[in-house]
């Protein structure tokens, strides 16, 4: 009963409890004066008792909210369920219900629930670490910020509260922000709170709630918190050792390397020579001396594999590289396979480093050295040393890694076992001179296929090609044009890692490469040379690369051999995510040539949006833009100067924070090509002061807000300080043919309409669809693309009656040719920013009708009608030709006044003399 009580607080209670036995033994003899004494004595007892007691309590209460910073009292409270914490007694902690809550973060957390693993992927390629809360939010039902849940988590783990209540937190949006946090690593204590998440899901749900993927971070976060008795508990109840025997090893290893080091005669130097013997693999050691462990690491002698008729070629570019590259040769010089020429082709090395090489290439008589007298990049040095190359196999070893004495050995014999294979690769795995073995990448293996081991044979380079002659990247490129024309993914050879890749502040792939990140200018390579390489099997035709020195696609500024962009001053740069659908990138791209087509020069950037998935394709539309001598594909880290940013679709910039540019800029402009909200208020995807804050960061330069229709800039106003807002508007361009012969319908006429394939571009109640869509007798209907999403809507019986044609299946303009009223009506929540689908019928010299707020878009243009009007508006054109006539001309002249070329090409350059908000800047 007295548990917990301090030493003075048990006394005085002893002291109560026998003052009153005193009192009631005084009672039974009558010993009136002494017994009321004795109560007195005992009730004072417990009012000191109590007030010690309250004084301790606030004394523990007080220490508490202090370590805790400020901790609110609704995440002390541990309610049985998550989603009762809002409504904690405190009443300053109350949610007001009724109350909507939107932002970005709100209606990125349900797009997290629809589509995870895309946003994850986002989330690490953006660098974004704003977009937590939106994790957080889809975690806790939209209850708990990202401070707010770490916070919790926090609470849980010191033991304040219990995790019984928490068990309603989302385990698996939970994970994947763990996996952020660990990956990322983009702020204090974010490995930490990574250990704390993976900790508590493994506690609520169990170690099975844990991917694979899940496992390894968790075992990894824990080692760099330092946690090794876990690192060991975990590799053998999640049976890393069984299932993953190499990857568990090298784990091991990295916690004997923050215990006792690495040494001579060490257990480090122990366990490593095990782990390659243990694989039938010579052992290894280290070496005497004073350099970097991973520059001192050696294999055991052998006598090695002679043989006179297999000759293998290692190509070794190097440019200013001596600190490192007598390393490399060393492991070459000692590989078992001794029938080897060792080419090291220098890219132009400053003096000092020449003097080297020529003295590492006296070390053995099979080495060549190449000296060139222009810096091209490491693959134009590959190139010049596979001109000298007498090889039967070509291979290529970087100037910086340590092999082991057998790589070459096992990846030549298995070729020579299987003939037919034209090509294969072995593992490495990356390290720090310290061996540290680590990752740069989101495969959580530290045991990874080695691209530049790649071992081919002569005869499928002189069919193929050599490396593109770009500055980083052709390694990729060059495997995927062999498999591309073979056909088969090429062997990896042997479990172990064959070479350990140095990891350095400046090797090459230095920031262009994180876990999960990929810099945008090697995407959009893989997608140029994927394209080109599926154009050319189409044909029958081998990719190979002899092409003169031109690449058949266009590359990023920053990928070619030099590193700089072909122009330093460009008129317009157009930044946005190209891989957008429908009218957002139809519109960009028109507004792309026609700024071309006018002789400006033109940069683009692709920036990426969340509202895309990851594997969303580019157009070809895209790529033959950047065919054009006069449009140049950017990057952010360009150093470059123009005239005017123009920026489309600001969430495109919602999570760029921590995104940074060395372009200089006259003028940014972020077009809101796309309603801020939702009616209702819901589907936010942007907060315009978010981006705002992004893109002034971004670019050093005060941005400009220019909405795309009067639609967007009332929607706007509310949201966006007036000093950023532009009054005028920033329409569209419509690509405009010769003007079309129109004639009024004969016969049935015919209502047509095309989309992307969203709920939200369809009506919201069936009346109204089959109002505009389903004419009976009085009009028959043709609908382009969209109609799953309609089957979703309304169910299939429902849609009956229009002929629906897969997009793509008729060319938009044909189509357009085969109608006579363009009808659009789409669901309420939506508010169309612009309707480019519905300008290209204008200027195909249709009749379109479309609902009344639009008007501030298309003035006299179009026909202004609820759905339910649109039989009867159809009828009185049909009965007066001359209407129609008439209607169709002004339609096409709207276009023309408004949308042409030529008001864009004024609007850019008003915008780099416009120095103040005009109402006619923009005209």
């Amino acid at each position: 009963m007295l548990n917990g009580f301090g030493k003075w607080q048990l006394r005085i209670a002893l002291f109560a409890l026998i003052s009153l036995g005193m009192a009631a033994v005084s009672s039974i003899f009558q010993w009136w004066p002494a017994s009321l004494m004795l109560i007195s004595a005992a009730i004072g007892s417990l009012v000191i008792l109590q007030i010690i007691g309250v004084r301790l309590v606030n004394r523990r209460t007080s220490a508490i909210q202090k370590s805790l910073s400020g901790l609110d009292t609704r995440l002390l409270e541990n309610s049985r369920s998550i989603k009762k914490l809002p409504t904690s007694a405190n009443p300053k902690t109350k949610t007001v219900t009724g109350i909507l809550k939107t932002g970005p973060a709100e209606e990125m957390a349900r797009r997290i629930s629809e589509m995870p693993g895309a946003i994850e992927t986002f989330t690490l390629q953006s660098a974004s670490t704003s977009i937590r809360d939106a994790f957080a939010y889809a975690a806790s039902s939209n209850e708990l910020n990202f401070k707010e849940l770490i916070r919790l988590l926090a609470v849980e783990s010191i033991g304040l509260t219990t995790s019984k209540g928490l068990k309603s937190l989302n385990h698996k949006h939970m994970l994947a922000l763990a996996r952020i946090l660990a990956n990322q690593q983009a702020c204090e204590g974010d490995v930490e709170n990574a250990v704390r998440i993976f900790s508590f899901v493994e506690k609520t749900h169990g170690a099975n709630s844990l991917g694979k993927t899940d496992r390894f971070i968790f075992v990894e976060a824990l080692s760099a918190s330092g946690n090794l008795r876990a690192v060991r508990e975990h590799i053998k109840s999640f049976r890393i050792a069984h299932n993953f025997p190499v990857h568990a090893a090298l784990l091991s290893l990295n916690s004997i390397n923050q215990v006792d080091g690495v040494a001579q005669g060490g257990r480090w130097i122990e366990t490593l020579d095990a782990f390659f013997v243990s694989a039938g693999l010579l052992g290894i050691r280290l070496s005497d001396g004073d350099g970097s462990l991973l520059d001192r690491l050696e294999t055991v002698s052998s006598d090695g594999v002679a043989n006179d008729s297999t000759k293998i070629s290692v190509l070794v570019p190097t440019y200013n590289g001596s600190a490192y590259v007598k390393t490399a040769i060393n492991s070459l010089v000692s590989q078992t396979w001794r029938n080897l020429e060792i080419i090291i082709i220098d890219d132009c090395s400053d003096p000092e480093h020449v003097d080297f090489l020529r003295e590492v290439s006296r070390i053995d008589q099979r080495i060549k050295l190449v000296l060139s007298d222009k810096n091209q990049g490491p693959y134009c040095a590959r190139n010049r040393g596979l001109e000298l190359a007498t090889g039967d196999f070509i291979t290529v070893h970087d100037d910086d890694d340590w092999s082991h004495a057998q790589k070459l050995q096992i990846q030549v014999e298995h070729l020579l076992q299987n003939p037919s294979i034209p090509a294969n690769l072995s593992n490495h795995s990356r390290s720090t001179e310290d061996l540290e073995f680590l990752r740069i990448n989101n495969n959580p293996q530290f045991t990874q296929p080695n691209f530049s081991s790649l071992m081919v044979r002569r005869s499928v380079i002189e069919s193929l090609g050599p490396w593109d002659a770009i500055g980083r990247g052709a390694d990729a490129e060059f495997r995927d044009r062999l498999v591309n024309w073979y056909g088969d993914a090429l062997p990896i050879v042997g479990t172990h890692p064959m070479s350990f890749t140095r990891t350095r502040a400046n090797s090459l792939t230095s920031g262009e490469m994180k876990r999960g990140y990929v810099d945008p200018s090697r995407r959009l390579y893989l997608a140029a040379y994927t394209r080109w390489h599926q154009h050319e099997r189409d044909a029958g035709r081998i990719a190979t690369n002899a092409r003169k020195g031109r690449l058949p696609f266009a590359i990023a500024s920053n990928l070619n051999a030099s590193g700089t962009p072909r122009g330093s001053k460009f008129d317009v740069i157009y930044a946005t995510d190209f891989r957008f659908p429908g009218g957002t990138s139809t519109l960009t791209l028109t507004e792309l040539e026609a700024a071309a087509k006018e002789g400006l020069k033109v940069g683009v950037i692709q920036l990426d949006s969340p509202l895309n998935k990851p594997g969303t394709p580019m157009t070809e539309r895209f790529f033959a833009l950047l065919a054009r001598s006069s449009v140049e594909l950017l990057s952010l880290s360009d150093s470059v100067e123009c005239d005017s940013v123009v920026i489309r679709h600001p969430s495109v910039v919602q999570y760029a924070e921590n995104l940074s540019s060395n372009i200089v800029a006259k003028n940014v402009v972020l077009i809101v090509n796309n309603p801020p909200m939702l009616t209702g208020g819901s589907g936010m995807l942007f907060d315009l002061n978010d981006c705002i804050s992004n893109v002034d960061t971004m670019f050093s330069c005060r941005t400009r807000v220019v909405a795309e229709s009067a639609p967007t800039l009332r929607l706007c106003r509310p949201l966006v300080a007036a000093a950023r807002l532009e009054s005028a508007v920033w329409p569209g361009v419509v690509a405009l043919d010769e003007a079309p012969d129109v004639s009024a319908p004969t016969g049935t006429p015919v209502v047509g309409r095309h989309t992307r394939d969203n709920p939200l571009k369809w009506p919201s109640r069936l009346d109204d669809f089959r109002s505009a869509y389903i004419g009976g007798e009085q009009f028959r209907t043709v609908v382009l693309g969209g109609n799953e999403s309609l089957k979703s809507k309304f169910g299939e019986k429902n849609i009956a009656g229009p002929e629906y044609l897969p997009f793509g299946t008729v060319p938009v303009s044909d189509f357009l040719r085969g109608i006579d009223f363009w009808v659009y009506f789409h669901d309420d929540a939506l508010t169309e920013s612009f309707g480019m689908a519905t300008a290209e019928a204008m200027a195909a010299g249709k009749v379109v009708i479309v609902p009344p707020y639009m008007q501030g878009t298309f003035g006299e243009g179009a026909v202004y009608a609820n759905a339910s009007e649109v039989p009867a508006v159809i009828a009185s054109f049909v009965s007066s030709p001359h209407l129609y006539v008439e209607q169709a001309h002004r339609a096409r002249r709207v276009i023309e006044e408004r949308y042409s070329a030529s008001s864009l090409i004024s609007r850019l350059k008003n915008l780099t003399h416009a120095d103040e908000k005009s109402e006619n800047t923009y005209a």
